[in-house]
């Protein structure tokens, strides 16, 4: 089955969307990396860039900046976002956890996407997973008053977890239900198969999703 896509576009922006970490200054001056002042929303683990290409064509008056630490596809969403000729994307291979240590300043983030991370099934590599204190207290720094955190899961167990991780962070509320589904505007032909590959490739399997969104305060 052949899924619908947006179509290329005649300009490639692909050197563009990398963003080379050793060529910048720490914290990330984000009007200075997209040359405008829109407010930016960040996508941790950004597999095959799918969500940012949806998301980047919907929302053109938004900047998006995408993290993800395995090579290959970071390569393929650079390919593939930058065939769309979207300027308002910016990719970086980095860990999460350093990359927002790092290089995101205090309150510069709108809104935070993470989506099917790793569920890490095995004991011993549960220290692995993303949605864990650590990395809620450096989300917590960098997300603006108001902003949403979401986080989608098929993985049960996991989903456990996060649930308990986010209902105990006190720097969070639970968001309300309309922030729990996708919101890109002009995209419904687009999102109906999966807004993921991970989310096209579980649907096809009949797996089910929990979804979670919570607002900084």
């Amino acid at each position: 089955m052949t899924l619908p896509d947006l179509p290329v576009s005649d300009r490639c922006t692909a050197e563009l969307t990398r963003l080379h970490l050793d060529e910048v200054q720490a914290p990330l001056d984000f009007g200075r990396v997209f040359g405008n002042d829109r407010d930016v929303e960040l996508e941790v683990g950004v597999g095959k860039g799918r969500f940012l290409m949806l998301a980047a064509t919907a929302m053109p008056d938004r900047n998006f900046v995408g993290v993800e630490y395995a090579r290959r596809y970071l390569e393929r969403a650079i390919a593939r976002i930058g065939k769309r000729g979207l300027a308002n994307v910016r990719l970086v291979h980095a860990e999460a956890l350093a990359f927002l240590e790092r290089f995101v300043a205090e309150k510069s983030v709108r809104a935070v996407h993470i989506y099917f991370p790793d569920p890490w099934p095995k004991k011993r590599h549960h220290k692995r997973r993303l949605i864990r204190p650590a990395v809620m207290t450096e989300l917590a720094r960098v997300m603006r008053s108001g902003a949403s955190l979401r986080v989608v899961t098929d993985h049960d167990d996991y989903a456990a977890v996060i649930r308990e991780v986010l209902s105990a962070d006190g720097r969070f509320c639970t968001a309300s239900e309309d922030r729990l589904e996708w919101k890109l505007p002009g995209m419904d032909r687009l999102i109906g198969p999966g807004v993921t590959n991970f989310e096209i490739k579980y649907r096809r399997e009949g797996r089910s999703f929990h979804r979670f969104a919570v607002q900084r305060i």
